[in-house]
C-alpha cells in the first residue's frame, strides 16, 4: 500500500512540474483589487439561474472558515493557513434551486482553470470566500480537508449538471476523491 501511495505521490510531482515548466516555472501572482467588480454564474442544472457581482457576494450572510490549504506537491506544509471569510456554496444553490438529476458542480475560473465537486460533498464549510485574514481575495471556493486543486479561485461560473464533468488536474489524472485524509466526510466514498 505504501509504495502504491509513494507511487501515486511521485506521479503528482511530475504531473506538476510538467505544469510548471509550461508556464516558466512561475506561480500566478494573485491580482486582486477589492474595487474590481467581477460577476459569479449560476447556471446548469437550477431551477433558477442567476448572475451575481462580486459586490452581491459579500451582500450574503457569511461565515468564517478556519482551514489550511494544502497542495500534493508539498502535502505536508501548508500553502495557506488561516479564516476564510465567505458565503457557503449550499446557499448560492439553494438560491438557484438545484435539479434532482445535478450530478457534479463544474466550476469554471477567469484564467481558465475548472474543477468539480459532487453535489453530495458539499459541507456547510464549504465556502466561496472574498476574505482571507481579513484581506480581501477573489472569490474562492474553500473545501476543507481536500487538496488545493479543488479550492478554485477567480470563479465566473458554477455550472450543475448531470454528468462526470472533470476539471483541469482531473483530466488528467488527479482523483476527483481529493480529500487529504483517507476518509473524507460520511458518504463521500
Amino acid at each position: 500500500m505504501r509504495k502504491e501511495i509513494f507511487g501515486f505521490l511521485v506521479l503528482l510531482l511530475l504531473i506538476g512540474g510538467t505544469y510548471l515548466l509550461a508556464r516558466g516555472g512561475k506561480e500566478p501572482k494573485e491580482r486582486y483589487n477589492a474595487n474590481t467588480t467581477g460577476v459569479i454564474q449560476v447556471t446548469g442544472l437550477v431551477e433558477k439561474p442567476y448572475n451575481m457581482t462580486y459586490s452581491d457576494l459579500r451582500k450574503l450572510p457569511s461565515k468564517n472558515v478556519s482551514a489550511p490549504l494544502y497542495c500534493v506537491d508539498n502535502p505536508r506544509t501548508p500553502r495557506k493557513n488561516g479564516t476564510w471569510r465567505g458565503i457557503p456554496l449550499r446557499i448560492l444553490l439553494k438560491k438557484a434551486g438545484v435539479k434532482d438529476n445535478a450530478y457534479k458542480i463544474a466550476l469554471y475560473a477567469d484564467d481558465g482553470y475548472t474543477t468539480d465537486l459532487l453535489v453530495g460533498w458539499i459541507t456547510d464549510d464549504t465556502i466561496v470566500a472574498y476574505e482571507f485574514n481579513g484581506k480581501p481575495i477573489k472569490p474562492r471556493l474553500v473545501v476543507p480537508g481536500m487538496w488545493g486543486y479543488k479550492w478554485i479561485k477567480g470563479i465566473e461560473i458554477i455550472r450543475l449538471v448531470d454528468y462526470d464533468f472533470k476539471g483541469t488536474w482531473e483530466r488528467v489524472g488527479y482523483p476527483d476523491y481529493a480529500y487529504t485524509d483517507t476518509e473524507g466526510p460520511e458518504g463521500a466514498k
